[in-house]
């Protein structure tokens, strides 16, 4: 099984992101507005510098990995559309 860093490796290979730093940082849940959801994942983006930080506060799986990643890639996607993508890359790219 591949650690977290070694599977944003392969997923940065994949899309083609491999310039970007990108970092996680475990957060806790008194540090979110919850609306809603029961757990949060999100990244920062520095277009500039070429860094992501992806936020989370479970345990990181490849799936969300895929769309955080996805987020850098196509920045100007939607939501849905990332889902979509995300969902057949994870199904086909593993």
């Amino acid at each position: 099984m591949l650690s977290l860093e070694q599977t944003i490796k392969k997923w940065q290979n994949k899309l083609e992101i491999q310039e970007w730093d990108i970092t996680l940082e475990s957060i806790h849940p008194e540090q979110i507005e919850y609306n809603g959801e029961k757990y949060f994942i999100g990244i920062t983006r520095d277009f500039k510098n070429k860094t992501g930080v992806i936020y989370h506060d479970i345990d990181l799986y490849e799936e969300a990995i895929i769309h955080e990643l996805l987020h850098v890639r196509y920045p100007t996607k939607s939501e849905d559309w990332v889902n979509k993508k995300t969902k057949k890359l994870f199904e086909n790219g593993r």
